[in-house]
């Protein structure tokens, strides 16, 4: 087995993930409330490699002398910029804290504040989930504030998708916060540096076209081993 090839395998795959993190954030550099997310990597000495057969086994093929793995995806709370609206629905937290939104029987937690009503007089967020009072009830009209949640570590937070978060073991449970400061006719901004993640997208992505080069160079040097090798 000629490891080169996994090692430069594996660095293409740090890349990409990091190319697809990358996009997400600008994706969503303009989606009131997001929060980026970053990676974080883990550096391994030795590493074992695995073959899947057809019938589900996996074979032991080797190991790897090193190689460097995603070890985690944070999201960066930093606070985004608050720009006023003056749309009575429209709500930005002024410090730490989330809005709390219900999907289905499931609590989820978003800086988000652009809100509407549906159909039946609910508030609502931008996904249709209601938002939730200080009780944990749907808020109807406009009658009150939406109530704010904090948790002890929210780097630890998941993202879960559609702007939201979920509690983890390490985040720890929410809890109301009833002296945090909500602005109405104010949203908060996506806290994404575009610049920032046009430099690291450029880097990550000529990372991976130089593993990407160094698997072509080995394949051709391996090549023209075989041809010296061979007798004829």
């Amino acid at each position: 087995m000629h490891t080169g090839f996994y090692d430069a395998t594996m660095g293409m795959l740090v890349d990409q993930a990091a190319v697809d993190n990358i996009s997400n954030n600008l994706a969503n550099a303009n989606t009131y409330g997001f929060k980026a997310d970053s990676l974080t990597f883990a550096a391994t000495m030795q590493r074992e490699m695995y073959r899947s057969s057809t019938v589900g086994q996996v074979n032991p093929v080797g190991q790897m002398t090193s190689a460097v793995v995603v070890n985690g995806v944070f999201p960066d709370m930093s606070e985004g910029s608050i720009e006023q609206t003056g749309q009575k629905l429209d709500f930005a937290i002024n410090g730490k804290g989330f809005f709390a939104v219900q999907q289905g029987n499931e609590i989820l937690y978003t800086r988000d504040g652009s809100f509407s009503l549906n159909a039946g007089g609910y508030l609502v967020d931008d996904m249709g989930r209601e938002v939730l009072d200080s009780a944990m009830q749907p808020i109807v009209g406009n009658s009150e504030q939406p109530a704010v949640f904090d948790v002890q570590n929210p780097e630890y937070l998941q993202h879960v998708g559609n702007n939201a978060f979920s509690q983890t073991a390490k985040s720890g449970p929410f809890i109301l916060n009833p002296n945090a400061q909500v602005m109405q006719g104010y949203i908060e901004l996506s806290n994404v540096n575009a610049v920032k993640e046009m430099v690291d997208l450029i880097n990550a992505s000529r990372n991976y076209e130089i593993a990407q080069k160094a698997i072509t160079t080995q394949d051709t040097m391996l090549s023209d081993g075989i041809q010296v090798g061979r007798v004829s």
